[in-house]
C-alpha cells in the first residue's frame, strides 16, 4: 500500500467507527425521548375523547401549523384550538364534521429521529361514530404524519399533517 492509500484507509475506518460509536451512544437517548414523543399522540386521544379543543391544542407549540384531511390549515396553538372546537363540540348538522361521539383510535405509531431533537411521526388511526350533513361518515381510516421538536418546554408539534386513508374490509 502507498501512504496516500494507508492514509485514507485510516481516515475512512476512523470515520466509521466515530460514525458508529455515535450512533450507538444515541440510542439511549432516542430511546428515552421516544416515551415523550409516543405521550404526544396519547395526549391528542386523550383530549379528543374528552372532547376538549384546549387540551388538543396544548400538544403543539405555540407557532405549530396543523393541516386536516380536507387540507384546511391552521397556524399557532391558539387557532388550532378554535379550529377543532367545532369539530369536538358540534353537531354535524352541516358540513362542519361532528366528532362528539365518535372514537378514535391510534393502531400504530413509527418515530424516526432526524436528529436527536428533531422527530418525524407516523400515527395510523381509526374513526367511528363521525357526523357530516347529519349522517354517519362511517368507518374511516388515516394517517397523522407530524414532526416533533425538543424546546426549552421540551417535546412539542411544530408540524402536523392529516389525512385519510382507504379503509379495507
Amino acid at each position: 500500500m502507498t501512504h496516500s492509500t494507508t492514509l485514507t484507509s485510516a481516515i475512512a475506518f476512523a470515520l466509521f467507527t466515530n460514525l458508529s460509536v455515535s450512533r450507538a451512544a444515541d440510542a439511549p437517548a432516542q430511546a428515552d425521548d421516544e416515551r415523550p414523543i409516543r405521550a404526544l399522540v396519547a395526549a391528542l386521544g386523550d383530549a379528543f375523547a374528552k372532547l376538549d379543543a384546549h387540551a388538543f391544542s396544548m400538544v403543539f407549540h405555540e407557532d405549530a401549523d396543523f393541516t386536516n384531511v380536507w387540507g384546511m390549515t391552521a397556524h399557532g396553538r391558539k387557532a388550532i384550538e378554535e379550529f377543532h372546537r367545532p369539530l369536538l363540540e358540534g353537531d354535524g348538522a352541516g358540513p362542519i364534521p361532528s366528532f362528539k361521539h365518535a372514537e378514535l383510535k391510534t393502531l400504530d405509531t413509527r418515530i424516526r429521529f432526524l436528529r436527536p431533537d428533531v422527530a418525524f411521526v407516523d400515527a395510523t388511526w381509526t374513526q367511528t361514530g363521525a357526523v357530516r350533513n347529519g349522517k354517519d361518515m362511517g368507518v374511516r381510516k388515516g394517517l397523522l404524519m407530524l414532526i416533533a421538536t425538543r424546546e426549552r418546554d421540551g417535546w412539542g408539534i411544530a408540524v402536523m399533517h392529516n389525512m385519510d386513508l382507504p379503509v379495507t374490509k
